[in-house]
C-alpha cells in the first residue's frame, strides 16, 4: 500500500486519511475554501474545484431565488432570465403555484393567466370586463363589439356610423329619429 501524503502539507498522513477531490489530506487540513474550518464528515460542496462547507457555500454561492433572496439549494426553476424556488414560483396576483401553469411576466412580475386577463388587459367601457379579443374603440374607450350599444334603444351599434348626444353613442336609426323631432317632422 501507498504512503499517503496530504496535498497540503506534503507530509505523511496517519493514522486518517480523508480522501476526497482526487487527493488526500489530514483531517484537519481538508478545509472550507472560504472559511478554512475543517470539514471533517460534513457534507460539502466543491466550487473551483476546492471543497466549501454548506454554510459557506449557501452565503456566498448559491443560486438566489429572485422572488424572496434566499439561497436555491435543492430543485429550482429557471424562467424569463431568473431562478426561483419551486414554492416561490408564484402569481404575484393570487399566489397561485406556476410551476405547471400558463403564466405571464410584465416588468419582472409573474402571472396566472386568469390574474393577466383580469389585471392588465383593457376593461370594456360596457361591461368593465376584460377586452382580450377585437375591441371597438370609439368615444376614446373600448367596448367590446356586443357592449357597444345606442344609449336610447340599446341595440348594438354595427359598422361606423353612429351619433354622439351628451357624449354617449347614438344609433343612426335614434339620430334620425331625434332630428326628425326637434325639426317638427315627427
Amino acid at each position: 500500500m501507498a504512503t499517503a501524503i496530504c496535498c497540503k502539507c506534503n507530509e505523511v498522513v496517519k493514522p486518517r486519511v480523508v480522501s476526497a477531490l482526487g487527493k488526500t489530506y489530514h483531517p484537519h487540513h481538508f478545509t472550507c475554501k472560504e472559511c478554512e474550518q475543517p470539514i471533517g464528515l460534513l457534507a460539502y460542496s466543491v466550487v473551483d474545484d476546492e471543497p466549501v462547507c454548506n454554510t459557506c457555500y449557501r452565503e456566498k454561492h448559491a443560486s438566489r431565488c429572485y422572488a424572496c433572496g434566499m439561497a436555491i439549494l435543492q430543485r429550482g426553476i429557471i424562467a424569463v432570465g431568473r431562478k426561483w424556488h419551486e414554492k416561490c414560483f408564484r402569481c404575484v396576483s393570487c399566489s397561485k403555484s406556476l410551476v405547471t401553469s400558463t403564466f405571464f411576466e410584465v416588468n419582472g412580475y409573474l402571472f396566472c393567466k386568469l390574474d393577466f386577463r383580469e389585471s392588465l388587459l383593457s376593461r370594456c367601457a360596457g361591461c368593465a370586463e376584460p377586452i382580450d379579443k377585437n375591441a371597438v374603440v370609439a368615444l376614446n374607450t373600448k367596448w367590446h363589439s356586443n357592449c357597444f350599444k345606442c344609449c336610447i334603444c340599446h341595440r348594438q351599434i354595427t359598422g361606423y356610423k353612429f351619433s354622439i348626444r351628451s357624449g354617449r353613442a347614438v344609433c343612426i336609426q335614434c339620430a334620425n329619429y331625434r332630428e326628425g323631432e326637434s325639426n317638427g317632422d315627427a
